[in-house]
């Protein structure tokens, strides 16, 4: 059958578009010369915050320092690096998955050409030019420096004027770009005006409340926490640490208080999983007492309460975590430990009169716990005068190890307790506590400091520094009576 003439226009059409779509490859090619190296091997990498990249290819170089990124699968959009020999190396981006680029060894950045990919020229065009009025900006300091020349400093303050007025033109000029997302990322907030002159102290510190309480304020105006690809680049973990650790006050309120308006922004999932692992992380096992609380919040409303962000091992496993943690928080009563003395009486730790107690967890053959004796021997001489009593609880339930520790470290005035209790029916032993999972010991010494009400204040405090805790947090306690008394 003879098609009509009007309809082979069409079909041409279709069929080189058919042709064109069965030719498109999947995958990546990335050719790359650099002058300067050669017969060596390169890496692309991804970056996984600023401190971890994530290999993705390696290429061979040739003698004229050409080599060529390829493969099968596209890789994931992102800030990659390009790492050379002798510890150099240049940050590409990744979007179009073809292009190419030549520079030199001479100076990667300001000899970098790119074919092939907008957002790469765009890159380096931005850097070259930020780089020429850095160059000019310290030339004339080092005028300034040199002669001492008064003009000088009317100069540095017009190319700073420049620069500023350049950055705030490219970025408008650049906007719906990844590139443009980058470098906004790794500003800060613009400060207006305080709009009020500084005469009395009091206008000083309301200023610097002004300017810290608008740069926390406006902090993540410029992160796209939408946007996966800022996953992989350095300055999302720069922007969280600096905003959990300089502007959050580190305590479990302010620290839950900041994560999730973090994560109201986060809308992408893999920037949403980065987030939320990376505060979770970091207090599960804290630095400052007391904030596992916010671990405990983070599992339970992004880890337990989202599933369908993890796997099932991982939510599992978060479960088990908070059941652990959640009745050993800070404030929390302290749960049931079964004990027994050294005559096998049940030691009870409600009874104990005491305006503190402090839990020594330990095994008699662990060698920080050996370390660890001693110290506790010479600070209970002081705490026994401050009303602190000392529970030293094994978890070896080896009676000859457990005394002969007591023995050899000179702590009989301390209470002594193990597990190991007699069921009066049988006469066989038995065991009641769960030392890992109930108390958290998955290494001794553990330490618990409790109050009069035998309630968590402190754990996992060093030996030597239980006195000097329990000294401050007797001051404070009475500095928090007098200022209910007074209203104040």
């Amino acid at each position: 059958m003879k098609l009509p003439i009007k309809f082979l226009p069409l079909l041409l059409l279709l069929i080189t578009s058919f042709n064109l779509f069965a030719q498109k490859k999947e995958g990546f090619s990335i050719h790359g010369k650099v002058r300067g190296i050669k017969d060596t091997t390169v890496f692309l990498a991804h970056y996984f915050g600023y401190n971890q990249q994530v290999i993705k290819d390696t290429a061979k170089v040739d003698a004229q320092g050409n080599f060529h990124f390829v493969g099968d699968k596209v890789l994931p959009e992102g800030l990659y690096l390009v790492s050379l020999p002798k510890s150099k190396y240049m940050d590409i981006i990744i979007g179009n998955q073809e292009f190419s680029f030549e520079t030199d060894t001479l100076n990667l950045i300001t000899k970098m050409k790119v074919i092939g990919s907008k957002e790469n020229e765009t890159f380096f065009k931005f850097q070259q030019d930020m780089a020429a009025k850095f160059d000019e900006l310290k030339a004339v300091e080092l005028e300034k420096k040199m002669n001492n020349s008064p003009l000088a400093n009317i100069k540095i303050r017009k190319i700073q004027d420049e620069i500023a007025k350049f950055q705030k033109e490219w970025i408008k000029s650049t906007d719906g770009m990844f590139v443009n997302k980058l470098i906004k990322a790794s500003q800060d907030p613009e400060i207006p005006p305080f709009g009020k002159p500084m005469v009395t102290k009091a206008d000083t510190t309301a200023f610097y409340s002004y300017q810290f309480n608008y740069y926390k304020e406006h902090y993540w105006d410029n992160v796209d926490l939408s946007d996966d690809r800022l996953m992989r680049s350095p300055f999302l973990q720069k922007k969280i640490e600096r905003y959990f650790d300089d502007l959050t006050v580190q305590s479990s309120d302010s620290i839950i208080k900041s994560s999730d308006l973090v994560l109201a922004r986060a809308k992408g999932r893999d920037v949403r999983r980065y987030v939320i692992y990376k505060i979770a992380s970091t207090y599960e096992n804290p630095k400052i007492l007391g904030t596992d609380g916010a671990f405990v919040h983070i599992a339970e409303k992004y880890y337990i309460g989202e599933p369908a962000l993890w796997d099932t091992s991982t939510v599992r496993k978060m479960k088990e975590r908070v059941s652990v943690l959640k009745p050993l928080l800070i404030g929390k009563t302290f749960p049931d430990m079964y004990l027994t003395d050294t005559s096998g009486t049940e030691i009870l730790i409600p009874k104990i009169a005491a305006d503190y107690t402090v839990l020594f967890i330990y095994d008699p053959e662990c060698g920080h716990c050996r370390e660890s004796a001693p110290k506790l021997a010479k600070a209970y001489q002081s705490l026994k005068t401050k009303n602190v009593k000392v529970i030293a609880a094994s978890i070896d339930r080896t009676p000859v190890k457990w005394k002969k520790f007591i023995k050899e470290f000179k702590l009989e005035e301390l209470i002594h307790g193990i597990d190991i209790h007699k069921n009066p029916q049988t006469g066989k032993e038995e065991y009641y506590t769960d030392f890992k999972n109930n108390f958290d010991v998955y290494a001794t010494p553990v330490v618990y400091v409790l109050d009069k009400d035998k309630k968590i204040i402190a754990k996992r405090l060093p030996v030597e520094q239980i006195e000097d805790f329990i000294d401050f947090h007797r001051k404070q306690s009475v500095r928090e009576r007098e200022k209910t008394k007074t209203g104040k």
